[in-house]
């Protein structure tokens, strides 16, 4: 064994080489799993959900008629009602902003004050606003935030609610009509 250091007579350099080489294997075990952060929400072509929701339900659904140039659909579904009794249903649409901010869409015939409290995350609703005659409730959860505008007509519950500023809520809440045929 020659040219082999004696236990307790390792020098500086000896533990340079040896950090060195544990750097190294950190490195490529980095390198090889690294992932992005970044989250990637594919569009949705939310045709199919309509046409389902339209011959399953006699509920009005309702999308933005237009489509506010640069929102991209993130979720689209039609399903029983979970905050409501057998028979409720729910319309769902999700959409991100150009500014990245999230706009979502609910209607339901479900009991209101569950879909409310489910839809708001727990949000407090005070004032109302006036948007093509129709009364809307203002709703605002701090923590997470969420901003919402809702409105009961009869059976349905209709909820607008996202991060968005409330002008762009607003404007949202402005354009739902019931989907071409």
């Amino acid at each position: 064994m020659a040219g082999r250091k004696p236990r307790g007579r390792e020098t500086a350099y000896d533990m340079v080489l040896s950090m060195g080489a544990v750097l190294a294997s950190v490195a490529i075990i980095l390198v090889i799993t690294h992932r992005s952060h970044q989250q990637v929400m594919p569009p949705v072509d939310y045709a199919g959900a309509v046409a389902l929701a339209q011959t399953q339900t006699q509920l009005a659904i309702k999308v933005p008629t237009p489509l506010p140039s640069g929102y991209v659909v993130t979720s689209a579904r039609f399903e029983a009602e979970s905050y409501g009794a057998s028979g409720d249903v729910r319309w769902y649409l999700g959409y991100r902003t150009p500014a990245d901010e999230y706009v979502s869409l609910w209607q339901s015939t479900g009991p209101s004050a569950r879909v409310v409290a489910g839809a708001t995350d727990g949000g407090v609703c005070q004032g109302n606003l006036l948007i093509h005659r129709a009364r809307w409730q203002i709703c605002v959860k701090q923590k997470p935030l969420n901003r919402a505008l809702v409105r009961v007509d009869g059976k349905v519950t209709t909820v607008v609610s996202g991060t968005a500023p409330f002008a762009e809520l607003q404007t949202f809440a402005g354009s739902l009509q019931p989907p071409k045929k």
